[in-house]
């Protein structure tokens, strides 16, 4: 498909001819031999190189990967056991690029149907620590990569011999220094008995609520390790833990619109955790503002002043600004474009300034979804300046150059078995002027007075949301929000609002963007693209919008449940 969406998901289930400094990740690393998996990473580089030697469609450069991930789900519902789920399995990528780095089988095909598009080949290594059973799955996979990306340069020659010059002439690769990294990731030991306590005990909570109708409190531990070599001498051994608590609480209003309130905490390590008591009370706040959303009224269609909170504003940048200055939309010509020749011109309020670190693993005290060493080519994360005073500067790149930008910034990231692409980390958004935030809600109350609106919004949390990129449809953007407040310049108390989507378009709502408040809050989830899905997280102090639209959320028709819960 043409076009380009992405949602930030939070359920159950970063010589060029602009001046940019960056500074690579600083991390502790150590030397190490090779592992069972490594070993067979090596062996199977070593038998690819012999292999094809002298033949003029060798690989000029190949990648090999492997994710071990293994998850735990503990969950109470309702004051019972709810279960525990284990899963464990690896996933093999095996990336060939045969060519040169001025074309190779990489190279976007040109007006292509679904079926034309480049071949990814599935690998699944064992669980089964024996280098030679990895080694034979890995060089399955690189055989039938190496056929495939053959064929797919044949294509692209003949494609480019029809079609018009490109605009962007850049290269397909670019070079990187190999690195070699070395950072164990320890096996943490969880107490399931304890967890399992505490989230039985803790479930009950919504008993109390008889208008909630579904609920759970979880517990999500992931331990992610990732072995990656290249035909460079790039060597890496890596991964990390990632644990989120959650709970949730599910209602029908009467018009049959489902209702869902979503809280959680994402951290990296086990003590960093809520205690017994922060995740009762993030219970008892989800029951209630459920339960206060089912009777709250429906906003019509709207247009007027609003302030996004912390959390709601990142990810109205992670979607309206975050996905268009990645690095291969300023390069593909079925993408909107929208900030590819605006490098050097303002696009926010001088106020603002934009830039993704990955390198950094906390703001505020919150642990960071997009943190990690080193990307997925083996490139050392790097924090990117984006905006400097509202001045575009710089794009997220991969190895894959664009126009003035011919170098990896250490942003390619992909899901185990996807294709890289350049991708967000941790997007932050900076004020040099801030406003305390009773001050900023003033001055919305001012400049709903000045439009001679009714009412103006606050939208206090969010679920996530998607946005456009591509020619062939509008580029908008639709966050969706969870709580959101109508505030009237009456003085009459705020009032609780749901059904609620804000949508738009970048350009015009940039310009919109009047003050920013002194708080900053984060926003952590998972975000979907080309490349899959990948942690991520997004940061911003609150933010008054002279202009927002907001549009009727989609809703079910079936009635709430007739039967009243047990024992009500």
């Amino acid at each position: 498909m043409t076009h380009r969406r992405t949602v930030v998901l939070l359920a159950v289930l970063p010589a060029l001819t602009l001046v940019v400094t960056v500074h690579a990740a600083e991390f502790p690393t150590a030397a190490a031999a090779p592992d069972a998996v490594m070993s067979a990473l090596n062996a199977t580089l070593d038998s690819l190189a012999a292999q094809t030697k002298g033949q003029d469609d060798a690989p000029y450069f190949t990648e090999l990967a492997v994710t071990d991930e293994a998850s735990t789900i503990l969950q109470g519902s309702n004051g019972t056991w709810a279960g525990v789920q284990h899963n464990h399995h690896r996933t093999g990528d095996v990336d060939v690029r045969v060519g040169t780095m001025k074309l190779d089988n990489t190279h976007k095909l040109r007006d292509a149907g679904f079926f034309e598009q480049p071949e990814r080949v599935q690998v699944t290594p064992p669980l089964l620590d024996d280098p030679m059973v990895i080694e034979q799955a890995l060089l399955r996979g690189l055989d039938d990569s190496w056929r495939a990306a053959r064929r797919q340069l044949i294509k692209i020659k003949s494609n480019d011999a029809v079609k018009v010059l490109r605009e962007d002439q850049s290269d397909d690769f670019s070079p990187a220094r190999p690195v070699q990294g070395y950072v164990p990731v320890p096996d943490v030991p969880l107490d399931e008995a304890a967890w399992r306590k505490l989230l039985t005990e803790t479930s009950s909570v919504y008993l109390k609520f008889p208008e909630v109708y579904d609920s759970g409190v979880q517990l999500v531990a992931d331990t992610n390790h990732r072995w990656l070599a290249t035909s460079e001498g790039t060597r890496i051994t890596d991964g990390f833990h990632h644990y989120r608590v959650a709970t949730w609480a599910d209602t029908v209003a009467e018009d049959g619109m489902e209702l869902q309130v979503y809280d959680y905490v994402d951290v990296e390590s086990l003590d960093h955790l809520p205690d017994a008591a922060k995740i009762l009370a993030m219970a008892t706040g989800a029951a209630e503002r459920v339960t206060a959303l089912r009777h709250a009224p429906i906003v019509d269609p709207y247009s007027g002043p609003a302030i996004l909170r912390g959390r709601a504003a990142g990810v109205f940048f992670h979607e309206i600004f975050g996905h268009r200055i990645e690095g291969h939309r300023q390069k593909d010509e079925d993408e909107g474009q929208t900030f590819t020749s605006r490098v050097g011109q303002h696009i926010l309020p001088d106020f603002l300034s934009v830039s993704d670190d990955p390198t950094m693993p906390s703001r505020n005290g919150i642990d960071l979804n997009g943190t990690y060493r080193w990307d997925d080519e083996g490139v050392p994360a790097q924090r990117v300046s984006l905006v400097e005073g509202g001045i575009l500067r710089n794009f997220l790149m991969s190895r894959s150059p664009i126009d003035n930008f011919p170098a990896s910034n250490g942003h390619g990231r992909r899901q185990a078995g996807m294709a890289v692409t350049p991708r967000q980390g941790n997007l932050m958004v900076e004020a040099s002027k801030t406003v305390p935030y009773a001050t900023l809600r003033t001055m919305l109350i001012d400049e709903v007075k000045k439009q001679k609106k009714p009412f103006g919004l606050i939208f206090d949390d969010i679920s996530g949301g998607f946005t456009f990129t591509g020619r062939s449809e509008p580029n908008a953007f639709a966050v969706q929000p969870v709580v959101v407040w109508r505030v009237y310049p009456d003085g009459r108390p705020d009032e609780l609002v749901r059904g609620v989507d804000l949508i738009g378009t970048p350009l015009t709502t940039f310009e919109r963007i009047m003050a920013a408040g002194d708080d900053v809050d984060v926003f952590n989830g998972v975000c979907g693209a080309e490349s899959g899905w990948v942690p991520v997280s997004a940061s911003s102090p609150s933010l008054l919008i002279g202009e927002v639209e907001v549009q009727r959320r989609e809703k079910a028709n079936d009635r709430p449940p007739i039967l009243p819960p047990p024992g009500m």
